[in-house]
This record gives C-alpha cells, sequence and structure tokens, in this order.
C-alpha cells in the first residue's frame, strides 16, 4: 500500500488523501519508514514528547533551519514545506491532534491541491484519530513480529528456541535486538533479568507513554496475567469497585493491551474475557511485576527460579495459545461447513482412558455427531510418531466413534516422517508445526 500511495497508483493520484502508518510504541514505525526513504530526499520531523506550542515553534525551526525559509506558525511551516519537499514525514502525531489549527494548515497546505502537493506520511498510533487531516486516510498497519518473521531474523536458532523467544519478546523489536544466538535460550532469559534490557524496561516505558497513573493499570493487567479473565474477579483482585474496573479495561481495550473474547461458560451462556494481547505482557507481570525490587537488588535465587519457571511454563502456555488462535481460524475457514462448529474453541483439557492409558487433549469441540480434536504436544522433542498416533486415533475413537472427527496436532518440532505420510493419506488429520503459527 506504501508504495501504492508513494507511486501514485490507483485513486491516490485524484483523491485528497493521506498515508498514515500506525502500530504500538516500539513496533519500529519509524525505522522502517526511514529505510524506505533512504535512498530519497525527505523532511522528516518527530512530535514525540513535545506540547503543542513547543511543537510550533520547534518545527518551525526546523523547515527554517532545512529551507533557508524564515516561518513560523502552522500555516508558514507547512507553505514551505509543500515548496521544498516532495516527500515529508511527520511521526509522534498525537500532541497535535487535537489543534484545529494544525489541521486546517496542514489540508490547506499539504493536501488540498491534488496537482502539486507532496506525498505525506504520518506516523501513529492505533487509537489516534487523524480524521480532518484529509478527504481520504489509508492506514498502513505494522505489529510485532510474528513467528515466522523472528525464524528469519534468527535462521540458526532451533524451533523451541524460536518459540521461547518469541514468548518472552512478544515479537517486540527492542527486546529481540538484544538476544545473543551464540548463547543458549536461558543464558539470554538470564541476561535479560539481570542488567539493564528492554525485557525489564520496556512495559514500564509502555503505560507511561499511554497513561498519566500508569500504576493502576500495572495492576489490571497483573490480574489478567494471574488468570482473573471477567470484570468482577480482575475488581476483586484488586479492590475496584465494578465501574471503575470496566473504565479501565476499556482504555486497556482502546490501546490495544488488552482484548475481548468471547467464551462460552460451562451452562453455555456467553461471557466476555478479557485476555493480554501480547504474551510478553503476561510474563513480565507475572514474573517482574512484582519482583521488581529483588531483581534490582541481583537476587540470583530468585532469578533463577523465573528462567526455571518461563522455560517450563511459559513457552508451552504460548504455543497453547498460538495453537488455538490458528486453530479458531481454520475452523472458521476450512471446518464450519462440515462441522457446524462457529464459535471460538478454548483451552478445555479432556482425559480420555483407553484400556488404562489417559490421553489428554486441549480441547475437544462438538456439534451433534461431529467433533474437533485438539491436541498441543508437551514435550519439545515430541515428533508424533507411530505410538502417539495411533494412541491419539485409538483416543478419538474411544469419544466419537463412528462418527466425523477431525484431529488437529500442534508440535514444537518437526513432525516425524510417519505422521507427514499418514496426513498425506488422511484428510482429517492436521499437522501444524511451530512456523505455521502467526504471531
Amino acid at each position: 500500500m506504501l508504495e501504492n500511495h508513494h507511486q501514485r497508483r490507483g485513486d491516490w493520484d485524484k483523491a485528497k488523501t493521506i498515508c498514515v502508518v500506525t502500530g504500538h510504541p516500539g513496533c519500529g514505525k519509524t525505522t522502517y519508514l526511514l529505510h524506505y526513504f533512504q535512498s530519497k530526499r525527505f523532511f522528516y520531523f518527530t512530535f514525540k514528547g513535545l506540547n503543542e506550542p513547543l511543537a510550533e515553534k520547534l518545527l518551525a525551526e526546523s523547515i527554517t533551519d532545512k529551507t533557508g525559509i524564515s516561518v513560523q506558525g502552522w500555516a508558514q511551516c507547512f507553505a514551505a514545506l509543500s515548496r521544498s519537499f516532495r516527500t515529508i514525514i511527520l511521526d509522534d502525531l498525537s500532541v497535535v491532534l487535537t489543534s484545529q489549527a494544525f489541521k486546517e494548515a496542514f489540508y490547506t497546505h499539504l493536501i488540498d491541491n491534488i496537482y502539486s502537493r507532496p506525498f505525506s506520511v504520518l506516523l501513529a498510533e492505533p487509537a489516534d484519530d487523524v480524521g480532518g487531516l484529509a478527504d481520504k486516510v489509508d492506514k498502513v498497519s505494522l505489529g510485532y513480529f510474528s513467528i515466522p518473521e523472528v525464524m528469519k531474523l534468527f535462521p540458526t536458532l532451533s524451533k523451541i528456541d524460536i518459540l521461547g523467544l518469541c514468548a518472552v519478546s512478544g515479537g517486540i523489536p527492542g527486546i529481540l535486538k538484544e538476544y545473543d544466538p551464540q548463547c543458549s535460550f536461558e543464558d539470554n532469559l538470564r541476561s535479560y533479568l539481570t542488567r539493564p534490557s528492554a525485557f525489564l524496561s520496556f512495559m514500564p516505558e509502555l503505560l507511561s507513554h499511554y497513561f498519566r497513573k500508569p500504576e493502576v493499570y500495572h495492576q489490571i493487567l497483573s490480574a489478567i496475567a494471574e488468570g482473573n479473565l471477567r470484570v468482577s474477579e480482575i475488581g476483586r483482585a484488586n479492590g475496584f469497585a465494578y465501574n471503575k474496573c470496566d473504565n479501565y479495561l476499556s482504555a486497556l481495550v482502546e490501546h490495544g493491551l488488552v482484548r475481548q473474547d468471547m467464551t462460552t461458560i460451562a451452562r453455555g451462556a456467553p461471557k466476555t474475557a478479557y485476555r493480554l494481547a501480547n504474551s510478553y505482557y503476561g510474563i513480565w507481570h507475572c514474573h517482574v511485576y512484582r519482583n521488581q525490587t529483588e531483581l534490582q537488588l541481583g537476587n540470583a535465587a530468585l532469578v533463577d527460579a523465573i528462567v526455571q519457571r518461563i522455560i517450563a511454563e511459559e513457552v508451552h502456555a504460548f504455543h497453547v495459545e498460538r495453537a488455538f488462535a490458528f486453530a479458531n481460524a481454520k475452523t472458521i475457514r476450512d471446518l464450519n461447513l462440515s462441522f457446524g462448529i462457529n464459535w471460538r474453541v478454548d483451552p478445555r483439557p479432556v482425559t480420555v482412558r483407553v484400556k488404562g492409558v489417559p490421553t489428554t487433549f486441549d480441547a475437544i469441540a462438538k456439534k451433534g455427531e461431529r467433533a474437533i480434536f485438539i491436541k498441543v504436544l508437551d514435550d519439545p522433542a515430541e515428533s508424533c510418531g507411530r505410538v502417539m498416533l495411533e494412541r491419539l486415533r485409538k483416543a478419538v475413537d474411544a469419544v466419537n466413534v463412528y462418527y466425523d472427527s477431525h484431529l488437529i496436532i500442534f508440535s514444537k518440532r518437526r513432525f516425524s516422517d510417519v505422521a507427514v505420510a499418514e496426513r498425506a493419506r488422511d484428510a482429517s488429520l492436521t499437522l501444524v508445526e511451530v512456523d505455521r503459527l502467526k504471531y
């Protein structure tokens, strides 16, 4: 989309349009834009950390310095820019988006004349209101790195280490940048916890960026990370009244830190569940938030305990979450018509015994005579050989004998040749490796 705008393809050359690149802080918006335009002449200015009067003054000084034209005020600034640059990049717009004078000057001098206007790119956050800057806004959304993208960044890492890195980093570039592929995953975790690092500092900086009183929101996020998913549960965990807790959650949802999911409780009624939008948010609030003082004091025993818990629990929990995201997408896309299952499938372990041998599925979704069985392999070394596959199939038959069943198996490593061969012959079997999971 960005290239279409830049080359004035399609409707962009006619409509009074701006291109807005959105994404959360730290996702690499600025780096992406500056790299994209590195071989071209452009004007760049960031409003980060400024109030409106100071932003207006510093923008005028920057334009005067780069163009030799003495300007002051929004109107003169944008008039000079439109005459001097064909590409303009404005960053961190939040502080000026409520200024009517800014909007009017921007529209008049950078947008209104479709024949002479420059190519303007604005960098904003998802919740920013950019209305009034142009007749049409086309957005390019950037997110944190996905599992496949992290695999490309670290081609020598094993899949289980990739999965662990994605879990603890949340795909955040600053944390990924500090990972040393020459060291083990465990050593990198210990390094994250024992020295100044993006892993320790990014979460507090993110909440301070969004909220004047971030501590309240840390408490809300901590309660969710500890397994409280309903408004009432989150309120009780922090002592907040229902309406106050609901307001806090709405703000977190608006800024993309928390997501709302509809789940079905035991009685079958749909309920709203609140979940953290990024695995890093959860790991930070579970293992760092309440231990910041001890970590700063260098408590080696605590660091070792946190490292072991993350390796033993958090990486698999992340895999389960990604597995169910994939399973739900596949259910909606491929299996809905044949299975009629059109609700979200949540992790709800079910243990099946066949001749005394237990087999646990992470969830079983049933609709009449049809069912979908989901299994996320616990052992990072498990490749689902013949014995495991036969055991899973017998357990499926024990639950849904004679009826339609689909088995989805997720693995942290490459599947065995036996499993791959069976998948080729059996349309009711789906095998998913780590690199298939989108972040």
